[in-house]
């Protein structure tokens, strides 16, 4: 019986990736459980993401990836595998399901998470065209890999792309999912609480060469708070932000001080998600926490540079702000505009040029996310829906596509 019929049929969704990652595969979540109502979808992700991953909708069992233990297995091996250690995999496998899944949608060309699915699941739909050993890409696969390399001319959204690896389109409108009931201890329990807009910063981001300098932060902020309507900052970070949030609030004057509150360090991923949703807005850099805010409904601001690209990993869902820099490392920063653009909530911000700068407003329609430029000035046609219909009726990888 075909999987599309079977009701009996068990899904395994694979993300092995970072934060950003797992919150960006939440459409593809959607539009499977959409395609098969009637079948269980489960999630494989890094143990450390599973807390949050339960929240997340349509999902039924978390199944949490011990790469740690992986690892230590992979370096184990010389020539061949120990007995002892021969058990320990299959025991480790039979915990996270006692019997293989159905199809297994694998969402990282990594050799881990091809593994996982290659083990789990009868079938497996993903990056490699004809299994594990075979190296030949399918068609979204060969895809991504070639607007990996040239990049002006995409526009499909990461998240819409992991729709196209698991045969798929985009969900007719941008999923969200509503934070647990998470209780926030001590001064952090205040944020969302009193009047005024909040807003959450967030300091770093996984790669350094995508963390904005700390003098802008303190800059922005000092911008922000100096401003007569009611407003608080929440910074937003992991234990290695810390540092950062400390230096940026140095960077401050005392008379503003008073409405910072430091949360790096301090959240769960749980409580991280309550957070950005009691914020009113999020603005950071491409990075995981900018995502889960416009996840969670929260407006999200992106100032991309280094290798982000707002067409490609831009805040999902509508209604979300990115500016882009023209190059790696920006001279310049957009305080005033982006400030301003939090100030006076505007619907379409009427912004003078900023040079080595572009402002962005997402959009969402039939495939899925797209970023249109506030000026209007886009020299590049919007040819999403050819290329879904190419890349849907191939059955080998793309070549030439731009």
């Amino acid at each position: 019986m075909a999987h599309d019929e079977d009701t009996t049929a068990r899904r395994l969704l694979i993300q092995l990736a970072r934060l950003g990652d797992l919150v960006q595969s939440l459409p593809a979540l959607v539009s499977l459980a959409t395609r098969y109502p009637q079948q269980s979808l489960d999630l494989l992700c890094p143990a450390v993401l599973a807390d949050l991953a339960r929240l997340f909708p349509e999902v039924g069992h978390v199944l949490k990836w011990n790469g740690t233990q992986w690892h230590t297995w992979a370096e184990s091996f010389a020539g061949e595998f120990q007995p002892s250690c021969l058990r320990d995999v299959e025991r480790y496998l039979a915990e996270l399901t006692p019997e293989p899944y159905s199809i297994a949608y694998v969402l990282n060309r990594h050799p881990r998470a091809i593994l996982a699915g290659a083990l789990l699941a009868v079938e497996v739909q993903g990056p490699n065209l004809h299994g594990p050993l075979n190296e030949e890409l399918s068609p979204w696969a060969a895809y991504l890999r070639q607007i990996a390399h040239q990049r002006g001319s995409n526009r499909i959204h990461l998240s819409d792309t992991f729709c196209g690896l698991c045969g798929v389109n985009p969900p007719r409108t941008p999923p969200a999912f509503i934070p647990s009931t998470s209780d926030l201890s001590g001064d952090l329990a205040e944020v969302g609480t009193s009047a005024g807009q909040w807003v959450a910063v967030i300091v770093g981001a996984g790669d350094a060469d995508r963390s904005i300098p700390i003098e802008v932060w303190s800059e922005w902020i000092s911008l922000l708070l100096t401003h007569e309507s009611p407003c608080g900052v929440v910074l937003i970070g992991s234990e290695r932000d810390q540092h950062a949030a400390l230096a940026i609030q140095d960077g401050l004057s005392p008379m503003i001080a008073g409405r910072v509150w430091d949360a790096t360090g301090r959240t769960t991923l749980p409580q991280l998600a309550t957070v950005l949703k009691r914020c009113h807005w999020a603005v950071g850099a491409d990075t995981g926490p900018l995502h889960l805010a416009a996840a969670v409904g929260t407006c999200a601001i992106g100032l991309y540079f280094s290798r982000a690209r707002v067409h490609e990993t831009g805040p999902y869902g509508e209604g979300h702000w990115v500016w882009q820099a023209d190059c790696a490392s920006p001279a310049m920063w957009p305080i005033q505009a982006s400030v301003k653009m939090i100030r006076e909530r505007c619907t379409i911000p009427q912004q003078e040029p900023i040079a080595g700068w572009s402002l962005w407003r997402s959009y969402h329609d039939e495939w899925g996310a797209i970023f249109r430029r506030v000026d209007e000035n886009d020299p590049v046609e919007d040819q999403r829906a050819a290329i879904w219909r190419q890349l849907s009726e191939q059955r080998r990888p793309l070549q030439g596509v731009r």
